[in-house]
């Protein structure tokens, strides 16, 4: 019922698509109290000082529309590009796994950027984070949102922020890059928020890609309940 359900709702957002979804994901509650947590630095000077390209737990729950789908991670790596693709069915009881979502980002020694998903391209790719990076700074993007054969001109705002996360398991000192995304023209523009929570030393943590996505970490709970 559970493999059903995800296809159902990967297919609705391949038609529907992102930019026309708006219900916001149900909050996940953590498993226990969370401890203290230590502060976030202020300065990151160099890659090896935040580690955004190190790889996100590789169970996580994919949340659309609402719905929470259990999903296994499939990494793939070449030269500076990474693509984390979310799998449903990775015990293959179907056949194959299925792609939930994917997401796309370069990492160099200079940027960590976000390049893709299964559904439209960033071109350029927004830069996240830029070093060394003092947590605050902010800057601007221009180029262009391409879903399908459809380009659209886009110009964004990022900002960067201490965040504090409540994960299922856990809550962290993050750092939110906050991506505020226009795009369609000038007469009714489109508007969206794109977030990135990272975890120093342990990558990608959490994302927000549209109201209706949402990826983070499945908890102990979850694991144990399948």
């Amino acid at each position: 019922m559970k493999f059903t359900t995800a296809l159902l709702l990967i297919s609705i957002l391949a038609v529907v698509g992102c930019d026309k979804l708006s219900v916001s994901p149900s909050e996940t509650k953590p498993d226990q109290n969370p401890q203290p947590v230590s502060s976030l630095a202020k300065l990151f000077q160099k890659q090896a000082d935040l580690k955004p390209e190190v790889a996100p737990p590789r169970d996580a729950n994919l949340i659309l529309n609402g719905t929470v789908i259990p999903v296994t991670l499939k990494e793939t790596r070449k030269d500076n590009t990474i693509i984390y693709q979310w799998l449903v069915d990775d015990a293959e009881e179907s056949g194959k796994p299925v792609e939930a979502e994917s997401e796309k980002y370069f990492s160099t020694d200079d940027v960590f950027s976000f390049s893709a998903t299964a559904h439209e391209q960033y071109d350029p790719a927004i830069n996240l984070i830029k070093y060394p990076l003092n947590v605050g700074d902010s800057w601007d993007w221009a180029g262009e949102v391409i879903v399908g054969k459809t380009r659209r001109k886009a110009t964004a705002k990022v900002t960067t922020s201490a965040d504090p996360l409540n994960l299922p398991n856990d809550k962290i000192s993050a750092l939110l890059v906050k991506v505020d995304l226009v795009y369609g023209g000038t007469a009714n523009p489109a508007a969206r928020e794109l977030k990135f929570w990272f975890k120093p030393g342990e990558g990608l943590i959490r994302r927000e890609l549209w109201a209706s996505s949402t990826r983070e970490p499945r908890s102990a709970t979850d694991k144990s309940s399948e």
